[in-house]
């Protein structure tokens, strides 16, 4: 189990409900249909439903749930700075309206766990606006050439 599953969150009072660490096992039926629309969405994406699943079980990533949205997420080590980086790697939901607040929740977490930086990668354009509309900055973009030489099949 990750090692966030056993934290003591230090909360302020919040006036929404708040995630839980969840057992991806659990939850799966329901939240590989919320993957499974992202990778669709998203092709450029080169992990697979399954790696998420096995990054959850071995404690590499952790699952969040609220009602019907969650998100998952990792924590890594910069190579260069040594800076813990608390990374949300997917987050997907029937109704996300209110994902802004889950901003507060995400930073005091990353701040329990010893992470400098709370992290959010995206390639849609419209997250990329309220990033940088509400006080993130945009440190880099990625642009990948497909140079022929790799099976380019079903994931």
């Amino acid at each position: 189990m990750s090692t966030l599953a056993k934290l003591p969150l230090t909360l302020r009072e919040a006036d929404y409900e708040l995630p839980v660490v969840a057992d991806i096992r659990k939850e799966w039926d329901w939240v590989k249909t919320g993957i499974t629309e992202i990778l669709t969405d998203q092709p450029q994406l080169t992990y697979r439903l399954e790696d998420v699943y096995a990054e959850c079980v071995s404690g590499n990533a952790t699952l969040f749930i609220l009602e019907k949205n969650f998100a998952v997420t990792t924590i890594y080590l910069d190579k260069f700075t040594d800076d813990k980086v608390f990374l949300v790697w997917l987050a997907w939901g029937k109704n996300m309206q209110n994902a802004h607040r889950l901003v507060t929740f995400f930073e005091q977490v990353a701040r329990d766990c010893g992470c400098v930086y709370l992290e959010g990668k995206t390639s849609i354009d419209r997250l990329g606006e309220y990033y940088s509309e509400n006080g993130w900055e945009l440190e880099t973009r990625v642009f990948r050439r497909n140079l022929g030489l790799r099976y380019m099949g079903e994931k």
